[in-house]
């Protein structure tokens, strides 16, 4: 047995809640029994809406909490990956201040559960494995690689502080941001990527075989974009 890529797992069970979030059906059934009025059920669509929207601003444990309370467990089969949910939790742990810990150390043992299935499966690219995403079309969708993403924006954040230095050294700059001075400069040199480039991870265009390794390992980037994408496997 081959081994879950466990960024790609994560990614595929965010963006399956997330989709969970933003339909409204599903969470109108999750607002309860039938005595609950229309701005009980409208609120929740709401706020279950309004959560999906702000998925990718949310600190990471309060993601973890969230999904320790929706999801009662994930199985990756040969050509699936079945996540088992708990819908009759959405109304708590969409509400803005519900108190997430609290409700994931509760017991939900007899809490009813719905399955939900993403046709994924795993594939070698490179000298690494993938979980890739399975289109209603029949194709594989690589969805973006939650380390690469990591990576562009640490680059970012890594260019930012430069820019604002007013006159720090890169030494003073990498304690700044608890690494090291040669890891800093690797990474700050990634924020010169070509847009066209930084497009394509952000969208899960990239070639399959191009991790945040890699392209660490690319920091010395031509100058030239042109060069550059095929310095990367993208021309």
């Amino acid at each position: 047995a081959c081994r879950v890529p466990a960024a790609d797992l994560e990614a595929i069970v965010e963006d399956r809640i997330c989709a969970l979030l933003r339909d409204s059906i599903t969470v109108f059934n999750a607002a309860g029994d039938s005595s609950a009025n229309v701005e009980t059920s409208r609120n929740l669509i709401a706020q279950a809406a309004g959560l999906a929207q702000r998925w990718p601003t949310l600190a990471v444990p309060d993601k973890r909490m969230i999904l320790q309370i929706l999801v009662a467990r994930i199985d990756v089969q040969a050509a699936t990956v079945d996540i088992t949910i708990r819908p009759t939790m959405l109304p708590a742990a969409t509400r803005a201040h519900a108190d997430l810990a609290k409700l994931a150390m509760s017991n939900m043992a007899d809490v009813p559960t719905q399955a939900l299935s993403v046709a994924a499966t795993v594939r070698r690219t490179g000298m690494e494995m993938k979980l890739l995403i399975q289109s209603t079309a029949g194709t594989k969708h690589q969805e973006p690689d939650r380390s690469l993403l990591r990576l562009i924006g640490q680059a970012r954040r890594f260019n930012d502080m430069f820019m604002n230095s007013r006159g720090k050294t890169i030494k003073e700059l990498s304690k700044e941001a608890n690494v090291s001075p040669s890891y800093f400069t690797r990474v700050f040199r990634l924020s010169y990527l070509a847009p066209e480039i930084t497009k394509s991870i952000l969208h899960g265009r990239h070639p399959a075989g191009l991790s945040a390794k890699s392209l660490l390992a690319h920091s010395q980037l031509e100058r030239n974009w042109s060069r550059q994408r095929v310095q990367l496997g993208l021309a």
